[in-house]
């Protein structure tokens, strides 16, 4: 395994606590010590999840309360898996399976997950998201609703 090369990673739940774990033909061929950077992955992953976890409470919160959940919150969930994704690739990483782990520890169901990622996807900039628009009217062709909005077009 070169240090270029991206090697798949799984964390596995224990409790409270997360294991990184990666195959054995990677833990073998690799050319470095892998226990530090598998080390610095959980702490990386455990860290993103809190964070991950507290805006999908605040999107709870607007749900519970019957409040219009703003674009913006989603993005922000959105971006936050963006930032994991890129600090994980800055240790030669990257996640076997994103959708199955932050299912399995957001408790939040898979096809609305696809759509956050969607949004964040083709909207790299959150200026972009009018403050007033609200997560419903996005739901339904996310994927076109964040491209006319990275193109400046008004909804």
């Amino acid at each position: 395994m070169s240090k270029d090369e991206l090697v798949f990673v799984s964390f596995k739940k224990d409790r409270e606590r997360f294991t990184a774990y990666i195959s054995m033909h990677q833990f073998l061929s690799s050319d470095r010590d892998i226990e530090p950077v598998l080390k610095e992955a959980t702490q990386l992953y455990e860290h993103s999840i809190v964070k991950m976890k507290s805006v999908v409470a605040e999107i709870d919160r607007f749900r519970t309360n019957r409040i219009l959940l703003p674009a913006r919150k989603v993005w922000e969930l959105g971006n936050l898996i963006f930032e994991f994704v890129e600090a994980l690739a800055k240790l030669s990483l990257q996640i076997d399976n994103i959708y199955d782990h932050l299912v399995r520890d957001l408790h939040v169901k898979r096809k609305w997950l696809e759509k956050v990622i969607i949004l964040r996807r083709y909207l790299p900039k959150q200026d972009a998201i009018p403050e007033s628009l609200n997560w419903g009217k996005c739901e339904k062709g996310t994927r076109k609703i964040a491209e006319k909005l990275r193109n400046g077009i008004t909804l």
